[in-house]
């Protein structure tokens, strides 16, 4: 049996970026401790409290004596490649999304009805997220999630946890437990913020062609695992309008059911509909 800790953070919010996201590594206990170890010796090699890559990627800043402000965009890559070795080596499973902020507004109400009511797509970017690692794991396996602390999401992330656990009873099974933290308290929390912070620079390029600086950084990151070393594996989802689109049809053609867990059953559909995303 697997008992896989994934964790999960976000970027962008609904309200002032076009861009959201929710990505984020997994691996099993052992893993995870031969992971922490070699992440902290990094920080402290690299005179660094945590890494936090808002920061990291911003140029001006100064992080450290190996990361100093003024730096070209390839000369902190360079700098940052050793945690994306880390992550590679020791991990186990990646996900990055992005998710188009105004394909999900000019979704009908009736569709984000159907999707949960909210007006935030990092909610079904959420959802997304638990039935891709489910779809993962095998019968027995039992699925740890630990998500960014973050009290504007961080109520409705779990509402959806439960929701999902009620409409799709295989994966309640898997399902071992949610948790929220600090991430200067948990390493796998600062790579998952790597994760979601080249996630939405990605879908920027993706969705309007807009080069972000870092595409060596992500290529080495989900194409360059240490040769010989590591089995991790990356996955990555990126919804644009015309996505969302698709994604409406699809629940609009959905067979709506009726009767005492026509509630339950209705949501499973509208998120196996999510899944083709």
């Amino acid at each position: 049996m697997v008992h896989l800790h994934f964790y999960s953070d976000e970027s962008g919010k609904y309200r002032k970026n076009p861009v959201v996201t929710v990505s984020g590594v997994g691996a099993q206990s052992d893993r995870l401790d031969k992971f922490n170890r070699e992440w902290e010796t990094l920080l402290r090699s690299y005179h660094l409290e945590e890494f936090h890559m808002s920061r990291i990627g911003d140029l001006t800043q100064s992080c450290g004596p190996k990361m100093p402000s003024g730096q070209t965009i390839e000369e902190r890559t360079q700098a940052i490649l050793p945690f994306a070795d880390c992550i590679n080596e020791f991990l186990e499973i990646g996900l990055m999304q992005g998710w188009d902020v105004r394909g999900y507004n000019n979704l009908s109400l009736e569709v984000k009805k159907n999707l949960g009511g909210s007006n935030d797509p990092f909610h079904l970017a959420f959802v997304r997220t638990l039935l891709h690692i489910g779809d993962d794991l095998h019968d027995g396996d039992k699925l740890s999630i630990v998500c960014d602390d973050d009290e504007l999401t961080a109520w409705d992330a779990y509402c959806h946890y439960r929701a999902v656990s009620k409409a799709e009873p295989a994966l309640a099974k898997k399902l071992a437990g949610i948790t929220f933290a600090k991430s200067s308290c948990f390493s796998p929390l600062q790579a998952a913020d790597m994760a979601a912070f080249l996630a939405r620079k990605e879908a920027t390029k993706q969705f309007w062609g807009k080069p972000h600086g870092f595409e060596i950084l992500l290529k080495y990151l989900v194409e360059g695992p240490v040769p010989g070393k590591g089995i991790m594996t990356w996955y990555s989802s990126f919804v644009n309008e015309q996505k969302f689109v698709d994604l409406a049809n699809d629940l609009v053609k959905a067979k709506l059911v009726s009767g005492e867990n026509g509630g339950n059953a209705q949501l499973k559909e509208n998120l196996d509909a999510a899944k083709t995303g």
